[in-house]
């Protein structure tokens, strides 16, 4: 939603409303598409994070590839990753807030 409000000076309180009720919706579907993002990165980022690292490597030797599946099947490994990710998520919602 892309609206002009901002450039055109507000002269009654129904233009003030109706500019801070735009804003509010502009900043409820940032929130919403940071959440789903967030979500996304908290997804992959394991994948992500041993792409980065490994390579191709991991895809041409089977000592890697049995390492690293063991490694991404481990639930305290992504539970250590999901806890991480949430207090990221938690530390930027709270940054945004302030």
């Amino acid at each position: 939603m892309k609206t002009n409000s901002m450039s055109k000076p507000i002269r009654s309180i129904e233009a003030l409303n109706r500019s801070i009720r735009e804003l509010r919706e502009k900043q409820k579907a940032l929130e919403v598409k940071m959440d789903e993002n967030l979500m996304n990165l908290k997804g992959n980022y394991f994948n992500m994070a041993l792409n980065a690292v490994f390579g191709d490597k991991k895809m041409h030797t089977n000592f890697w590839a049995s390492i690293l599946t063991r490694f991404m099947e481990s639930e305290k490994v992504q539970q250590g990753i999901g806890n991480l990710m949430d207090n990221l998520a938690e530390k930027l919602g709270n940054a945004f807030k302030k």
